[in-house]
């Protein structure tokens, strides 16, 4: 006598993810699989032709065995030290041209203050205003001591 639990057959379909009728037919086709049932008895039950049966069950088979092909062993990879060295040079490129961006718009503000002449006395209030926020920005990017918050 053996111990363990009765074996289920078909009927472990019941314990799977998915709707109800979806699992009915795979209780069917699992039934003609393991003799318990014919293939006209299955084609009747499911309202098919024998050829569409044959076709589902075929199906069936394929997904399952494609289900069960073996996979890489372990855990999936995880990005190395060289996936976050390149992040971080991309970053830094990106530091460097915004810099570069505010070092330019810094120049401009300098060169649009050297000619007051052509500006008027608002237009020149708003470029000291900007250029004072630039050489905040400047400071405190560069980290110099003394550069406040």
């Amino acid at each position: 006598m053996s111990a363990g639990r009765p074996p289920e057959g078909p009927k472990h379909a019941d314990h799977l993810d998915g709707d109800n009728e979806t699992k009915r037919r795979l209780r069917v086709v699992l039934e003609t699989l393991s003799g318990e049932r014919s293939v006209e008895s299955a084609c009747e039950e499911l309202g098919v032709s024998p050829s569409r049966f044959h076709e589902l069950r075929r199906e069936a088979l394929q997904a399952a065995l494609d289900g069960l092909a073996p996979g890489a062993s372990g855990r999936p990879k995880r990005k190395g030290p060289e996936g976050d060295s390149q992040r971080l040079e991309a970053l830094e490129r990106e530091n460097e041209d915004l810099r570069f961006e505010l070092q330019a718009a810094f120049v401009r503000t300098e060169i649009a203050l050297a000619m007051p002449h052509v500006l008027t006395r608002k237009a020149r209030a708003d470029i000291k205003k900007k250029a004072r926020q630039a050489r905040r920005r400047l400071r405190q990017g560069s980290g110099e001591p003394g550069s406040g918050t």
